[in-house]
């Protein structure tokens, strides 16, 4: 087979239907079989390699660079035919040669820890390192070794910085091992990405990498087999070959973020066409709109971000639409649907959605999204069903054309797609059964190379924000006054400003970042852990950067991680202390949180009131676990539909 027919083939066989959703007794018994996989002694197991790969270590460090190069070559040849996993004694080989390669080229010995989740990563598992533990370099390695077998490793991370950095940072590790590495962000240009997608490694993040995906299934239409497209290559049909070529291994960095608390979010190619003819609808939506009653012509639902409009409200939009004047668009408004559909956007914009909170004004004048999960921009995303426009009103900023929607695809239907997948994440445990349900995707916890000593301090509630800001920026100068360093984790870009503010007003040195400063983000982690280093920071600063700590800071208690507000997953506040404590150092983590805080508003508002005899704990918990259950509830809809479109759609 040639190897543009073989690319065709591996194309095509990435778009094959899914089995559907399970459902009835199927259920339960795939909740069993997920229940037996996490009882398994799979860590003794990868302890017991990583024992067998130290005891290789001396031979191999006795090789020189020819006999070395040889050794590559020999185990490169028995990967590709499949035999890897079949010859114990090769297989631990390998990963002793990939660990010497690592100590030639980067300079870096992985720990015992690290080569057991570089093997969980070769197995298919989504392995669970704690924040620090070199979860950058585990990922190279258990993809240099699936990267043997012959077909490309896609490994996904978080931002563009990230995937340069680490794509450059383990190119002489690659390249000793055998395998060629590129790198795929928002700037590559479509030829480069052409041939970026043919190395044998390839880092990426999982925007760029699904729209590539979606473009080339765009393109090849309705085409429905290899022999097909390759016939309209021929004939001129199609003027360009597809950019990735096929779905074969993949590696997710935050596997929990990406695989779970993003799995609702679809990724839309859409076209713009010149001007917005839908304007003026959008503008008169907005009017009629705020003619109406909270309560009495609408509810709002803040949990679930949406308004339904009462018997009641209908009949006074119909009469407030019936006086409208008689223009073009007056028909627009006659029917029923329409017009409570756009109106009901324009309630949802100017109540559910907040400023500084689900998206920012950028400086050119756009509305730009903010991921809630990370605390990052999403650039070029926009949300659908006129409700972008609605708070482009409401924010009297530039309105956008109507976009016509080309295709889509939702994160989690995209990796379900992947023969081999596997991740890693410093939190996935409390995410293992929606994992393995939807990915059959097992968890395995690696321990830390060195016993965690971080000190986990009580939690502070109190009955309003302004009382909890107040004890905040207290102990920050509290903890400054020693010189220890602070980071001070936010769930807004809203929350941030307020505590840079009050930082401000009592004259203490800081940096903030949030998603105006998403550029700056590396640059600002890494200073975090100098000696009285002041950080405000949103979610972003629990991923993807280390923090190493400055001189003398060790001794002098570590890093101090104070989260300002419960976020809607206990997932995401454990990677933000995380960030304490890593490597063995000693550090605090401690959670300031109010009665007033969002979380506690939109999931327990009618018990909030009773937190002193509830305790600020347990009404954190109710809270969190309504929203997680929420949550869960969302995304089975979008598997439901995701399956739909499998057994229905070609793509």
């Amino acid at each position: 087979m040639s190897s543009a027919a073989g690319e065709l083939f591996h194309i095509f066989d990435a778009r094959r239907v899914k089995a559907p959703e399970i459902k009835g007794l199927d259920t339960a018994a795939n909740a069993a079989v997920g229940w037996v996989k996490h009882k398994q002694p799979v860590l003794r197991g990868l302890l017991s390699f990583s024992r067998q790969v130290d005891a290789l270590e001396p031979e191999v460090q006795k090789l020189g660079s020819t006999a070395f190069k040889e050794e590559v070559a020999r185990l490169r040849d028995v990967a590709r035919r499949g035999r890897l996993d079949k010859q114990p004694d090769d297989l631990a080989r390998a990963f002793a040669i990939a660990r010497e390669a690592s100590v030639r080229t980067v300079q870096k010995r992985p720990f015992p820890v690290q080569i057991a989740g570089a093997r969980a990563i070769q197995m298919g598992y989504v392995a669970e390192m704690a924040t620090g533990e070199g979860k950058t370099l585990t990922a190279a390695i258990g993809a240099a070794i699936l990267a043997w077998q012959g077909r490309p490793v896609h490994v996904v991370t978080v931002n563009d910085y990230l995937v340069a950095r680490d794509a450059e940072l383990n190119r002489p590790l690659f390249e000793l091992l055998g395998s060629s590495v590129s790198a795929v962000t928002h700037e590559t240009t479509p030829q480069d990405r052409y041939h970026a997608y043919r190395k044998g490694v390839v880092y990426c993040t999982s925007k760029e990498l699904v729209a590539d995906f979606l473009r080339d299934q765009i393109m090849l239409g309705e085409q429905r087999s290899s022999s097909s497209t390759a016939i309209g290559m021929m004939a001129g049909r199609q003027n360009r070959p597809c950019l990735v070529p096929g779905l074969f291994r993949c590696v997710v960095d935050e596997a929990d973020s990406l695989l779970i608390d993003e799995a609702v979010t679809p990724l839309i190619i859409s076209n713009a066409p010149d001007g917005n003819a839908n304007e003026p609808l959008y503008r008169e939506a907005r009017d009629l709109a705020l003619q109406l009653t909270e309560n009495r012509d609408y509810k709002v639902d803040r949990t679930e971000r949406k308004v339904d409009l009462t018997g009641r409200g209908k009949e006074q939009l119909h009469r407030l639409a019936e006086a409208l004047p008689k223009e073009e668009d007056a028909g627009f408004w006659v029917g029923r649907r329409r017009r409570e559909e756009l109106v009901t956007q324009a309630l949802v914009g100017e109540y559910c959605f907040l400023k500084d909170e689900q998206y920012l004004i950028s400086d050119d004048g756009k509305i730009v999204i903010i991921d809630e999960s990370t605390g990052r921009t999403m650039a070029d995303r926009s949300w659908r069903g006129g409700l972008h426009q609605a708070i482009e009103i409401k924010e009297s900023v530039e309105v956008t054309s109507d976009k016509e929607n080309l295709a889509r695809l939702s994160f989690q239907r995209f990796f379900r797609q992947y023969p081999h997948l596997a991740g890693m994440t410093g939190t996935a445990w409390e995410a293992r059964g929606e994992l393995w349900q939807i990915f059959n995707k097992a968890v395995v916890r690696v321990p830390t190379n060195k016993p965690l000593i971080r000190q986990q301090l009580p939690l502070r509630f109190y009955g309003t924000s302004d009382e909890k800001w107040e004890a905040v920026v207290d102990r920050v100068a509290e903890l400054h006054a020693d010189g220890k360093p602070v980071l001070i984790g936010t769930r807004s870009v809203w929350s941030s400003e307020e505590v840079d503010r009050r930082l401000a007003e009592r004259g203490l040195p800081h940096r903030v970042l949030n998603a105006r400063q998403d550029q700056q983000e590396a640059e600002v982690v890494a200073q975090a852990g100098q000696p009285g280093a002041i950080t405000v920071a949103t979610n972003m600063a629990g991923r993807g950067t280390d923090i190493l700590l400055g001189r003398g800071v060790r001794d002098n208690g570590g890093l101090n991680v104070i989260a300002t507000e419960p976020h809607a997953s206990g997932r995401i506040d454990r990677q933000l202390f995380g960030r304490a404590g890593r490597q063995g150092d000693p550090g605090t983590a401690q959670m300031f949180a109010s009665a007033e805080d969002d979380l506690i508003k939109r999931h327990v508002d009618r018990l909030r009131n009773k937190w002193r005899a509830l305790g600020g704990s347990r009404l954190i918990r109710i809270a969190q676990k309504r929203a997680e259950k929420l949550a869960r509830f969302n995304r089975k809809q979008v598997l439901r539909s995701d399956d739909w479109m499998d057994q229905s759609l070609p793509f």
